[in-house]
Order: structure tokens, then C-alpha cells, then sequence
């Protein structure tokens, strides 16, 4: 057993409970200054709880896993069980890798000298040692794969569970070590047993990451199968739609040559008027024209007018403003581009079988360096905003197709751009604010 004095063995208890949360927090790229003083808090709960019930030693990952799991859930973290499974390897591996050190400290530096009073500071000073170097691999490694890991898998609950079961059977084993005085007896077998855990906990996650990188790998071949499927059944119907068309002009024009064979004139204009009437939306186009005649930017104009007509075409009830003239934009236009194209398809989608749709665009210049872009179109059904931005979400109803995530993915670390989207009274309100440096 490591004896050390009350005010080490406190100072050294709080550095690990400290220090976990710290690398936590750098892997999940989460640091802030209401979030430091909120860890702050929680630390001092845990010493107090921890003093009461005695059982600082061993449950402490228990506690540290709870807050941060607690933390999350009141925040509505989409992307909890990600957060929580990080914590509890984080935990273990930050707490094995204590112990070993802690150990080993004390074994060869501190047990049997007489100043321990003093010696005793090297466990917390080589803890922080540890965590710092820790912290530079978390940084340089493991923090430029951990967006990617977000990404492929949101909500991977199966891995929750394994985690879990393994944490759970790592507390058991520190608890029974720690209660027999496991270490000081079998200090070697402590050593192959921290190692077992940390090489087993890498190993699982990565095996874990392969299978389901060929999981959804498989099912992207058996979706673009389905989709090729679809797209030939589409192909075949507006075959036969055609086909309908042809044999009802053809019908049409006999009927025509009828009436002109036999001079009457006015049956053959009623007829051709009836097949070739203009829908009331023409006028509409002129409406299009004329508010996107402002924007001077050929490329982005052709872009809206297309997206716009195609409005027209489907009998949407639209609105559309340009302030006054822009000539030019700040940012890139392929990007701008993408991003008008993403928010006007998701509008067109979601309203097309709505019973009263409405579709709003506006661009506005509020000086040279700044411009709004805002889409806006009614909703069937109430949405959650935050499932609808989440990464790859493509249920195709109720505006919370995969297009939203996409905006998010081009904005992002682009200082030209920023993204909101937020829902008032039935009415999805997308706003890309397009600026200069």
C-alpha cells in the first residue's frame, strides 16, 4: 500500500480526478471557461461526496463518468453515448496508467526513506508529468481522427454497451486489488494487468471502427443497387408518360384538322387553346426576372432563376427580394453557390406536398462587406432543428434531409460564412450571413 501523508494523498486524489477531465476535455475538443468552473464545482463535489462515504480510491472514474455523462444529457448532447464512451476509456486508461505510476514511485523512490513528508510530492508531480504527456498525444494524435469518429458514428450504441461492462468490470478488479492489497504482494501481475487493459481498450475500439467502416461500407453497394433500381423504374414511368403524351397530341391534332377541314375556325382555336393553355404562373416569371435582375453575379443568377422557376413549375406560392444590386459577393461563388443550391432544394422538397406551402428567398446587402442570404419555407410537422443538421440524417421528411448537414460541413472554419437555421410557428427559417474579413 502507498502511504503518503494526508495532504499528498489529498493533493494527488483531486490532480487525478483533474487531470481526467482535462484529457476528456481535449479529446472532445470541448474546453471553455463556464465549462473549467463548472468542472471546478463538480471536483469539489466529489471530494466532498468521496470524504463522506470513504471511497475516494477506487470510485472516482465511477464519479468523473457520471458528471460528464450528466453534463451531456442536460445539454441535450446529440452526440452523448460518443461523449460517454470516450470517458469511461479515458478513465480507465488515465487511471491504470496513475496507478502504474504511482506505484512504481513510491516503490522505487519513496518507500523505506525517511523524508517522505517530502519525497511523497513526487507521486501528484509525476501524475502531472504523465498527464502531460498524455495531453500531447491526445493532441497531435488522437484530435485530428476524433471529428472523424463523430461522423461515421453518432450514436454507436452497441460499442456504449461493451464500454460499459468493461468499465464496470474495471472498477470490480481495482476495488478487489485495492481491498486485498493486491499491489504491494503482486505488484508484477498489477503490471501485465494495467497493460492488458489499456493494449485490450485500444484494441477493441479499433476492431470495433474496422467492422463497422465494412458494415456501412456494405450497405452504401446495397443502397446504390436500390437506387439504380428506383432511378430505372422513374426512367420507365416517364417513358410511358410519354407515350400517353404523344398518343393524347396526336388525338388532339386529328380532332384540329377536323375542325380546320370543315372551317370551323373558332371550334379549332377552343380546342388548341384548351391543350395549349398557359398556366397563370406565367406571370410569375416575370416576377422572378424581375427581382433577380439585381443580382449581377451571372453565375449565382442563373443558379436562383433556375431554383426559382422550378418553384413557379410546381405552383408554390413564393416570395423573393434582392435589396438593391450586388455585383459581387464576399467568399468563394462555387461555395456560395452550393450552399443557395442546398437551401432551395431543401425548400422545394419540403413543401412539395405540403397543403399550403410557401417558399421565401431573400438576399440582402447590408453594407459592402456583409450580405444576408435567408431561405425560408413552411412546415407540415414540427422538426427537432438539431437532428436535422446531424451529420448524414436523410429520413427525407420534414425538411430533414442530408442537405442542412451539408451547409454546416461547407461553412465550417470558413470565416466568410456563418450558418443558423432555427423553426417559428410552423416556418423553417435557414440564415448564411456572407462576409468579408
Amino acid at each position: 500500500m502507498i502511504e503518503l501523508t494526508v495532504r499528498q494523498g489529498l493533493a494527488s486524489s483531486i490532480s487525478n480526478i483533474v487531470e481526467i477531465i482535462l484529457i476528456y476535455r481535449l479529446i472532445t475538443k470541448n474546453l471553455s471557461l463556464k465549462l473549467i468552473i463548472t468542472d471546478f464545482l463538480a471536483i469539489l463535489m466529489m471530494i466532498f461526496l468521496s470524504a463522506i462515504f470513504m471511497m475516494l480510491g477506487s470510485f472516482y472514474p465511477v464519479l468523473i463518468v457520471f458528471y460528464l455523462w450528466l453534463v451531456d444529457r442536460i445539454k441535450s448532447n446529440p452526440y452523448i453515448a460518443i461523449n460517454s464512451i470516450l470517458a469511461m476509456c479515458t478513465s480507465i486508461i488515465m487511471s491504470s496508467l496513475f496507478d502504474l505510476v504511482d506505484h512504481y514511485t513510491y516503490t522505487f523512490f519513496i518507500q523505506g526513506k525517511a523524508h517522505i513528508s517530502l519525497l511523497g510530492w513526487l507521486i501528484p508531480l509525476n501524475d502531472c508529468v504523465l498527464t502531460f504527456i498524455v495531453g500531447v498525444f491526445v493532441i497531435k494524435i488522437i484530435c485530428p481522427k476524433i471529428k472523424w469518429f463523430y461522423i461515421k458514428f453518432p450514436n454507436p450504441i452497441q460499442l456504449w454497451e461493451i464500454t460499459a461492462i468493461y468499465f464496470i468490470l474495471y472498477i470490480w478488479l481495482t476495488v478487489i486489488a485495492e481491498e486485498e492489497e493486491i499491489a504491494d504482494r503482486y505488484a508484477s501481475l498489477l503490471l501485465i494487468m494495467y497493460f492488458i487493459i489499456i493494449i485490450v481498450s485500444v484494441t477493441g475500439f479499433l476492431t470495433f471502427v474496422k467492422n463497422n467502416e465494412r458494415t456501412q461500407y456494405q450497405q452504401r453497394l446495397i443502397d446504390s443497387y436500390q437506387s439504380q433500381i428506383a432511378s430505372a423504374h422513374k426512367i420507365n414511368k416517364q417513358y410511358d408518360e410519354i407515350r400517353r403524351e404523344r398518343h393524347d397530341m396526336r388525338n388532339m391534332l386529328l380532332s384540329v384538322q377536323g375542325y380546320i377541314r370543315d372551317h370551323k375556325d373558332k371550334e379549332a382555336e377552343d380546342i388548341l387553346s384548351t391543350f395549349l393553355q398557359n398556366d397563370t404562373a406565367e406571370k410569375h416569371y416575370d416576377e422572378v426576372d424581375h427581382a433577380l435582375d439585381k443580382i449581377k453575379i451571372s453565375g449565382l443568377h442563373n443558379l436562383i432563376k433556375e431554383k426559382a422557376y422550378k418553384i413557379v413549375e410546381k405552383g408554390i406560392p413564393f416570395s423573393f427580394e434582392v435589396n438593391t444590386e450586388i455585383d459581387k459577393l464576399p467568399g468563394s461563388e462555387i461555395k456560395t453557390a452550393r450552399i443557395i443550391g442546398i437551401l432551395m432544394d431543401n425548400a422545394i422538397e419540403a413543401t412539395l406536398r405540403q397543403a399550403k406551402p410557401y417558399i421565401q428567398f431573400a438576399l440582402i446587402k447590408h453594407s459592402e462587406q456583409v450580405y444576408e442570404l435567408v431561405v425560408a419555407n413552411s412546415l407540415a410537422d414540427k422538426i427537432n432543428i438539431n437532428v436535422a443538421m446531424k451529420f448524414e440524417h436523410s429520413t427525407k421528411g420534414g425538411h430533414q434531409g442530408i442537405g442542412l448537414s451539408n451547409v454546416t460541413q461547407l461553412v465550417e472554419n470558413d470565416d466568410h460564412y456563418s450558418f443558423s437555421a432555427e423553426v417559428k410557428d410552423k416556418v423553417i427559417i435557414m440564415t448564411c450571413f456572407i462576409q468579408g474579413k
